[in-house]
């Protein structure tokens, strides 16, 4: 497959330039040539377990939701609608692949967005991660009312699928912009490697 022009190319690995190749044109013979070179030069790296890979989508969600955040609180400009449909279905989703990918780390595979029914299958060590590490998530999010995860969670818990079609309710509930900025800081850091 033909999708860029032919010519020297540099090999970026963790932000910086390894070296380079000559490109094809051909996308998948690029590929191949990149990884190639990239082994050549000593920078292969060994495939990442399952859920650090599902972790890392739930992380780019998670950044996402922060963007959205400062847009909508800072330099959204007088007149525009805030983007709360987006910061509600990017946050649910970035919830989906934290449990999920903390429930695969402790040897449970899940499927489903529903995030009451991820939390409630994930493993006792998975829940025991999670409530040590509220304080830590409180504390970055500026909070000092206890925390009931199950219950933000049993108010949200379908709001992946509910939020992208808002079009087709008339009313859907969610928790404020702070609590599920809570909720990512509490389950991004029960996935962290500690």
């Amino acid at each position: 497959m033909k999708y860029a022009q032919p010519g020297r190319r540099e090999l970026i690995v963790n932000g910086q330039v390894i070296g380079w190749f000559e490109a094809t044109g051909d996308s998948q013979k690029d590929l191949e040539l990149a990884r190639a070179k990239i082994n050549e030069l000593g920078h292969e790296q060994s495939p990442l377990p399952r859920w650090m890979l599902i972790r890392q989508q739930a992380m780019d969600f998670r950044d996402a939701c922060g963007l959205i955040m400062n847009y909508d609180l800072g330099t959204r400009p007088p007149g525009r609608r805030p983007l709360s449909i987006p910061y509600v279905v990017n946050s649910a989703f970035c919830l989906e692949l934290y449990l999920k990918a903390l429930s695969l780390r402790h040897g449970n595979e899940q499927r489903g967005h529903d995030l009451l029914k991820l939390y409630d299958r994930l493993p006792q060590a998975a829940k025991t991660v999670i409530a040590s590490r509220v304080p830590d998530a409180q504390q970055e999010a500026g909070c000092t009312d206890p925390i009931d995860v199950r219950g933000l969670l049993s108010l949200i818990k379908d709001n992946f699928e509910q939020w992208r079609y808002i079009h087709d309710h008339e009313e859907l509930g969610t928790v404020p912009y702070d609590q599920l900025f809570l909720l990512r800081s509490l389950l991004h850091r029960a996935c962290l490697n500690k």
